[in-house]
């Protein structure tokens, strides 16, 4: 077990080794460290925006995301969803009610907004498909990707969302905005091609709670997907998931992308995806039309997910459900996070003498070897894919992050360890 201690940073947010004794950590104000042993060295990043997440293909080419309150985005055509609809029927009929001789023209272009509207809410159906191997997943044989129009989020008016992408250790950066009002809250890469999540607002505060989501990419990398040959970073490709991201899950043995968060938030008209109850949105690297859908139980978020080397996947749950009353969206917390797998189709509580709710699960790539953390900071190892759990003399740990063969795991407020 090796230990660094990074003592300039009071509050380490996210990390990353590049080698089994350096790379980057961002703390608690976004400020992006470079880290051999436990030296630290402060890296310049762009100041437009506080940055939240980082990730680095090699230790040249990386990126950080972020967000800022610095400015007021404006809306593109497309993007509000069902406020739009909304705002369209009404304004024609209040242009009925108050022009009595345009009552005819106005009653026709109402109609034909919601032959269309309801027309394209029934055309989705044949995009959706049960999967015959498991009750909680489902097929889908579309797959949205394409340039994005700018996604806006009404409460968010005020917030922007960056990319910065060095291909110099950091030393330049070259920064874009992306193009949405929402937060960011998940990066990863594909190949040379980064991967952003985002999450329209997920704590209950002085924005109003909304669970929609995207996937913005970033690269032009075809070794998976010859469908980013033309994607810029002015306008970069989309997939728009109608959920909110927390996290992103690669399996590179079977070149699959996992993406976790929030079940699905509901548009007008509808679609395959808002349609559709599920956490979990997998698909394979190469971005085909074909992906699967999986539904974790109630409307709980998936907080962490992991695959075994077996192929199961497991999952912890927040502790929190949404409900809505008196129009107003608002949580329910549950007293623990709750862990299950997947097993045969169908996803089965965990039971672990002693313990009750779990912040993260965590296996090394292809192997049967396991982590999982605690409510409580402890650390609990498998050596046979979660058949068995136990107690390892691990304690006060935030976050566990593989790293090849190796887990990294980030200790208190800034020490790492690589075990």
């Amino acid at each position: 077990m090796r230990t660094f201690t990074l003592a300039a940073l009071h509050h380490i947010r996210d990390f990353q080794f590049l080698t089994d004794s350096s790379g980057l950590a961002l703390d608690s104000t976004g400020q992006l460290y470079r880290f051999a042993g436990n030296k630290t060295t402060l890296v310049a990043t762009p100041a437009g925006f506080r940055s939240s997440h980082l990730h680095f293909i090699t230790p040249e080419y990386g990126a950080i995301v972020g967000n800022a309150r610095d400015g007021q985005p404006t809306p593109a055509q497309g993007s509000l969803d069902v406020l739009s609809s909304v705002l369209t029927l009404g304004l024609l009929l209040l242009f009925w009610r108050r022009r009595p001789a345009a009552r005819g023209w106005a009653r026709g272009l109402a109609g034909l907004a919601c032959i269309g509207l309801f027309s394209c809410s029934a055309a989705w159906q044949a995009y959706r498909q049960p999967d015959p191997d498991s009750p909680v997943s489902t097929l889908l044989t579309r797959t949205r990707l394409g340039p994005g129009n700018y996604h806006y989020y009404l409460p968010n008016k005020k917030q922007t969302a960056f990319i910065a992408i060095t291909r110099n250790h950091g030393l330049t950066w070259e920064t874009y905005p992306i193009p949405t009002s929402f937060y960011t809250t998940a990066l990863t890469a594909i190949g040379n091609n980064f991967l952003v999540g985002t999450y329209a607002n997920a704590e209950e505060g002085a924005l109003a709670l909304h669970g929609d989501g995207d996937i913005w990419l970033y690269g032009t990398d075809t070794t998976f997907t010859k469908a980013l040959a033309h994607n810029t970073p002015q306008h970069p490709y989309r997939l728009s998931v109608s959920r909110g991201i927390n996290g992103f899950a690669f399996s590179a043995a079977d070149s699959l992308l996992l993406a976790f968060g929030s079940d699905r938030m509901p548009t007008f008209p509808a679609n395959e995806l808002s349609a559709t109850n599920g956490n979990i949105y997998t698909l394979p690297a190469s971005l085909p039309p074909r992906a699967r859908l999986l539904d974790a139980p109630d409307t709980v978020a998936v907080h962490s997910l992991a695959q075994a080397g077996t192929g199961e996947l497991w999952v912890t749950l927040e502790n929190r459900k949404p409900r809505v009353a008196h129009g107003r969206l608002f949580y329910v917390p549950l007293p623990t996070k709750a862990l299950l797998r997947l097993r045969h189709g169908r996803w089965q509580a965990v039971p672990v003498a002693g313990f009750s709710s779990f912040e993260q699960v965590a296996f090394l790539p292809g192997t049967p070897t396991g982590y999982l953390l605690t409510a409580t900071g402890e650390v609990l190892t498998t050596p046979d894919g979660g058949d068995t759990w136990y107690p390892s003399d691990l304690r006060s740990i935030r976050h566990l992050r593989p790293f090849g063969s190796r887990l990294a795991l980030l200790k208190e407020d800034n020490q790492l360890l690589l075990r």
